[in-house]
């Protein structure tokens, strides 16, 4: 079975909002075996909300909207469904007294505008919504929920429930595994594995994310063992830029090594100022074997927190191989990241430009400094600097244990 998602808010094709629903939408349709044929944006006019209401339907078995359930004049979702059948809106005494009550219980007086939130389309069925005002609705085929995301929370599920049972939906689930990779190119990725890609029914995906690339590969539940067998090749391939699966960041994968082991982390940051210390506490449970991110952002900093030698900083420069390998020996836990680098846009010579880091990383005695150069702004360049720590650490704590 296949679904279709018209998004309606002219706010989410100007740039007013994200657009995230379709996100939660096709996750849980996808847990229901329907799988997303389409995705339509669409803004707040009735002709064009037609329009693509007539698309989906020419292309899918289920119609589903989002937005357009409010009590403004441009919330216009139900009437277009309605022109659309050729049906009427109607408000029915009992729910108008529920929304009235509603309004009262936050302190809102109730406007003759209110009572759209309340219109129904004869002879459709509805779902109360518990957070809020505008109920969920299905009728022919098509479905249409409120797009304030928790009131979508409450009613979608409510939904998918209740349209499995309605239409006696043989559930055969989409099966997906996402493999989590660092330091390797898009382009890269394609060569190695596109040999592998060639199981017809299977969808295959590379998404770029802040943390590295997602190799998607997503089937029907009861044919499983296909992708599990290109999994096992893709790990065989490219095992060594993997770092972890379905949702897990590359923080969360470091602290539960940690946490096996006992082992004690900090870290001394220079140009990211606190942002490796953000990403660990981020993750809950971090207190058990994260004891302290220090930001030694000056020379009198690095030497009187770190024991980085005046010699060194003379000799070599704060941004150095040797500032940070000192830096990483200073920190007095067994597991250690050092940065120290030149993030720009100032600051830059010849010899040391604007881009070059330099990270120290520890695990017990193990220590090792990493040069890299990274392109970009002054955050970015942070940023690309935090993820490439991370992962360095994240090996060099696989070779500890091996």
């Amino acid at each position: 079975m296949k679904a279709t998602l018209i998004l309606v808010g002219t706010e989410l094709l100007n740039g007013g909002m994200i657009d995230t629903n379709s996100i939660y939408m096709s996750e849980k349709l996808n847990s229901y075996g329907i799988s997303m044929k389409y995705k339509i944006v669409v803004k707040d006019d009735i002709e064009e909300i037609k329009e693509a209401i007539e698309i989906a339907r020419r292309n899918g078995d289920l119609v589903i909207l989002s937005g357009g359930l409010g009590p403004t004049l441009d919330d216009l979702t139900k009437a277009a469904i309605a022109n659309y059948l050729g049906k009427k809106l109607t408000i029915d005494k009992e729910d108008l007294d529920m929304l009235k009550i509603k309004l009262k219980e936050r302190n809102i007086d109730f406007l003759e505008e209110n009572k759209k939130e309340v219109e129904k389309i004869k002879g459709a069925i509805f779902f109360n919504n518990e957070v809020g005002m505008a109920p969920g609705m299905y009728i022919d085929g098509i479905a249409c929920f409120p797009g304030v995301p928790r009131e979508l929370y409450d009613l979608f599920p409510k939904f998918l429930k209740w349209y499995s049972n309605k239409i006696k939906l043989n559930i055969d689930k989409i099966y997906r595994r996402d493999l989590l990779t660092y330091d390797i190119a898009e382009s890269h990725l394609n060569k190695k594995l596109v040999p592998y890609f060639v199981e017809a029914g299977i969808d295959y995906e590379f998404l770029i994310k802040d943390y590295g690339i997602i190799i998607r590969l997503q089937y029907r539940e009861s044919n499983k063992n296909l992708v599990e067998k290109i999994i096992k090749k893709i790990y065989n391939e490219i095992g060594n830029k993997i770092f972890s699966e379905g949702n897990t960041k590359l923080e969360e994968v470091i602290l539960n090594k940690l946490k096996e082991r006992n082992l004690l982390f900090s870290v001394a940051e220079s140009c990211t100022g606190g942002m490796i210390s953000s990403k660990i506490v981020g993750v809950s449970g971090a207190s058990e074997v994260y004891k302290e991110g220090l930001t030694t952002y000056s020379n009198s900093s690095k030497m009187e927190r770190l024991g980085v030698k005046k010699e060194t900083l003379e000799s070599y420069g704060a941004v150095s191989f040797e500032t940070a390998k000192e830096m990483v020996q200073g920190l007095k836990t067994a597991v250690g990241i050092s940065i120290t680098g030149i993030a720009g846009p100032k600051g830059g010579t010849l010899e040391k430009p604007v881009g070059l880091v330099y990270i120290g990383l520890k695990v017990n005695k193990n220590i090792e400094v990493i040069e890299k150069f990274f392109k970009g702004s002054r955050e970015e360049i942070r940023e690309k600097t935090v993820l490439c720590s991370l992962f360095y650490l994240n090996k060099l704590l696989d070779e500890g244990s091996n």
